[in-house]
């Protein structure tokens, strides 16, 4: 029944950033919230999950309305990907460290959509654009989750205190 909240979750992302989010932009950047939940999946469910969320989302994303198909395919699959590595060796029933999990994936998947955006001379590589669009999108991301934090973390499997057993004094089981 969880995935299927959590698979709710993706499809109501996706309208609202087709329909809603996109005049919600400062700087000119505009929030990413299916990142947002992949980042989020990566850090509930590891590595494995957030990489091939991260590739359906960016493939979905790409074949939506991307100018450069594989771009966010790759970008966001890394972002899943290395979130749910660093997402093994944090407590996530911190809003601290979500929000800063979250800057860094979401800076991470800008940087190397933009870079690769700049390879491919789709558009210049403008350092200064590039700091911009990567740090504002990041740091919105990252307030976004934020104010997200209780119902994501209750959507995606609840505290890490109520996933864990302890058989023995010193060993724990996760669920």
């Amino acid at each position: 029944m969880r995935r299927l909240f959590i698979a709710l979750a993706f499809i109501v992302a996706l309208i609202l950033q087709t329909t809603i989010l996109p005049f919600l932009r400062i700087g000119g950047v505009m929030p990413d919230l299916l990142l947002v939940l992949v980042i989020f999946t990566a850090l509930f469910y590891g590595s494995l999950a957030g990489g091939v969320v991260g590739f359906v989302v960016g493939l979905t994303q790409d074949l939506i309305g991307g100018p450069d198909l594989g771009l966010g395919v790759l970008s966001i699959f890394l972002a899943g990907y290395l979130m749910g590595h660093l997402g093994r060796r944090v407590n996530k029933d911190h809003l601290l460290a979500i929000f800063f999990l979250v800057l860094v994936g979401s800076f991470l998947a800008s940087a190397v959509y933009l870079l690769g955006q700049g390879l491919l001379d789709v558009a210049s590589l403008n350092i200064r654009l590039f700091w911009r669009v990567a740090a504002i999108g990041a740091l919105y991301n990252a307030c976004l989750a934020v104010l997200l934090f209780n119902p994501l973390t209750r959507l995606f499997g609840g505290s890490v205190q109520s996933r864990v057993e302890i058989v023995q004094p010193g060993k724990m089981i996760y669920r």
